[in-house]
């Protein structure tokens, strides 16, 4: 009874290995390097010859697999090797780049954008004063030129004044009466009396300046006094009384007297203004330069700050540049070392897969021929199927 149920047992696990066996054929024969391997040894067994050839050359091949496979390992290696040295020396130019991108931006927005809005609020504010004391100056010297316009028609007026007043004095006096003088030893009296011409030609001379001083600015009260004296003048039985004219000469004197301590006067006064004037310009003067030189100073500086920021903002972008150009470059070599990494694990998955069919191939030669000529023989006959 035991020897029936072992031999039972030997049977249901010899049909259970043939069932593995021949389930491993048509694995093998659904890939196609396996399908290729077993047409060749399908060939190779209809000659006849011996297995011998066969297994040295599926050996040969298993080998050559392990030994590509090893060369591959190599160069895999060294050349990811190399990509961690370029990526590495990426990663170090990528982390100086940033250091120092860091540090130009600090420098700017620290120290030199703020030292060029101090500069700029230093060049505005002068550029205030220089233009304030430059109206100052303008303000100043319009005011003296005014003032000595004013002065030169008034001192105008007086010369004209004079003059009308020193005429008019001297047509009185030429045609008053005189005193007597000695002749031949007795005293004689000469007397030159006004006619109605001289009257006439006084008065016209006093009618004329009453109208051209008229438009005097400042001295307005002469037209009215010479309009004064053209009555008198008009009358002449008046300045036939040789005191009455005596008395206008006296007034002649006292206005000709009068307007010279005036222009006296109005001299001093000129004299006080222009001093003053010089004084106050010569202060707005000084001011003015310092205010220009500080302006000058300021903008100088402002201009030197401007060149400093320009060649630091051009350091600025291309260092940008450069971490974009890096960055790039890294990127682009970091898809060249993983796509050579899957390459190679794509490779080395492939040619396992081969190097295992031939190994399974070898055991099927070497322990399974008969099934595994069955199977083929079957293969061809069922049209290329197993």
């Amino acid at each position: 009874m035991k020897t029936i149920i072992l031999a039972l047992a030997l049977i249901v696990l010899a049909s259970s290995t043939q069932a593995d066996v021949i389930a491993t054929i048509k694995k093998i024969d659904q890939s196609p390097f396996g399908r290729t391997l077993f047409d060749t040894i399908y060939l190779e067994l209809q000659t006849g010859d011996p297995l011998d050839r066969l297994l040295s050359t599926l050996t040969d091949l298993e080998d050559r697999y392990v030994a590509e496979q090893k060369e591959d390992d190599a160069k895999n290696q060294e050349y990811q090797g190399a990509c961690t040295v370029d990526i590495s020396a990426f990663d170090k130019d990528l982390a100086e780049s940033n250091r120092k991108k860091i540090e130009l931006e600090a420098r700017l927005e620290g120290q030199l954008y703020p030292q060029r809005s101090i500069l700029e609020g230093l060049v505005a504010q002068k550029k205030a004063e220089v233009k304030g004391y430059q109206k100052d100056l303008d303000e100043l010297d319009a005011q003296r030129n005014e003032e000595h316009e004013d002065f030169e028609e008034k001192v105008l007026e007086h010369q004209e004044a004079t003059a009308i007043i020193a005429e008019a004095r001297r047509l009185f006096a030429d045609n008053i009466e005189h005193g007597s003088f000695i002749q031949k030893g007795k005293a004689t009296k000469q007397t030159h009396k006004f006619t109605k011409d001289i009257a006439n030609m006084i008065q016209k001379h006093f009618t004329t300046s009453a109208k051209k001083t008229a438009k005097f600015q400042h001295r307005k009260g002469y037209s009215k006094l010479f309009k004064a004296f053209a009555t008198i003048a008009s009358k002449v039985e008046q300045l036939a009384d040789a005191g009455a004219v005596q008395k206008i000469i006296d007034l002649a004197d006292e206005l000709l007297a009068k307007i010279a301590d005036s222009l006296s006067l109005l001299r001093f006064a000129e004299d006080k203004r222009v001093e003053a004037y010089k004084k106050s310009r010569n202060f707005i003067v000084i001011s003015l330069n310092v205010a220009g030189s500080a302006l000058a100073n300021a903008t100088a500086d402002l201009a030197s700050l401007n060149d400093i920021i320009a060649q630091v903002e051009a350091s600025l972008d291309t260092t940008e540049q450069r971490i974009e150009n890096v960055s790039a470059d890294r990127h682009d070599r970091f898809t060249q070392c993983e796509e050579a990494v899957q390459d190679y694990q794509d490779a080395r998955a492939a040619r396992t897969s081969d190097r295992d069919v031939v190994s399974q191939t070898i055991g099927l030669v070497n322990k399974e021929l008969r099934t595994l000529r069955e199977q083929l023989a079957l293969r061809q006959q069922a049209g290329e199927e197993i």
